[in-house]
C-alpha cells in the first residue's frame, strides 16, 4: 500500500472510532456541546468549511482515481496492451484487488467524513434544543410559581378587602343601631312629653270647666 492510501486508511480507521464515540449512548449532547464550544474546537471551527471542502475534494479525487484503476483492470479482454505489459494473469488480479480495496477505502472514508459532519451538526442542534427546553421549563416553573404567588397574594388581598368591607358594614350597622336607639329614645321622650302635655291640657280644660260650672 502506497503512502497516500496508508494515510487514507488511517483516516478511515480514525473516522470509524469517531463515529462509534459519537454514538455512545451515555455521553449526553450537552457534554458534546461543551467540547464543541471549547477553545480548541472554536479555533478549528473558524476554518471548518475550508477543511471540510478540502478533505472532501481530496477524498473525491482518490475515489475517482480508484474507480479509474478498477475499470482499468476489471476487464482483461479489452486491456490487451496492459496484459502484454504484465508478466502474468495473477498480477492483473492483484492490481484489480488493490484498486478495489482503494475504492472501498476512499469511498467509505468520504462517506464517514460526511456522516461525522452531519452527526456533529445534529448533536449540536440537539444540545441547543435541550438547553432551550431546560430554560423554557425553568421559565415555566418560575412563571407557575409566580402565578401561584400572585394568586395567593390576590386571595389574601381579596380576603383582606372582604374583611375590611365586613368591618365597615359592622361599623355602619352599629352606628345605625345607635341612631335607631337614639331615634327610639327621642320618640319615647316625645311620646312622654306629648302625654304629659296632653295630661296637663286635659287637667286645665277640666279645671276651666269646673270654674264655669261654678
Amino acid at each position: 500500500m502506497t503512502l497516500q492510501w496508508t494515510v487514507v486508511a488511517g483516516i478511515l480507521y480514525l473516522e470509524i472510532g469517531v463515529v462509534l464515540t459519537l454514538l455512545l449512548p451515555w455521553i449526553r449532547p450537552h457534554h458534546w456541546r461543551k467540547l464543541f464550544n471549547s477553545r480548541l474546537a472554536s479555533s478549528i471551527s473558524k476554518f471548518a468549511s475550508v477543511y471540510f471542502y478540502a478533505v472532501v475534494a481530496v477524498l473525491m479525487l482518490l475515489l475517482l482515481d480508484a474507480v479509474r484503476e478498477v475499470r482499468k483492470y476489471s476487464d482483461a479482454d479489452i486491456t490487451t496492451e496492459v496484459r502484454r505489459a504484465l508478466e502474468s494473469d495473477a498480477m492483473i488480479h492483484m492490481r484489480l484487488f488493490r484498486s478495489q480495496r482503494n475504492l472501498y477505502i476512499s469511498g467509505f472514508a468520504l462517506l464517514l467524513f460526511i456522516i461525522i459532519n452531519r452527526l456533529v451538526t445534529l448533536i449540536s442542534r440537539t444540545a441547543a434544543l435541550q438547553a432551550s427546553a431546560d430554560a423554557a421549563l425553568k421559565q415555566a416553573q418560575s412563571a407557575n410559581q409566580a402565578a401561584k404567588t400572585l394568586m395567593e397574594a390576590g386571595d389574601d388581598e381579596a380576603l383582606q378587602k372582604t374583611t375590611k368591607e365586613v368591618e365597615d358594614l359592622k361599623k355602619k350597622l352599629r352606628q345605625a343601631e345607635k341612631d335607631r336607639d337614639a331615634m327610639k329614645k327621642q320618640s319615647e321622650n316625645l311620646q312622654n312629653e306629648y302625654e304629659r302635655v296632653s295630661t296637663l291640657l286635659n287637667k286645665k280644660e277640666a279645671a276651666g270647666g269646673d270654674k264655669k260650672s261654678d
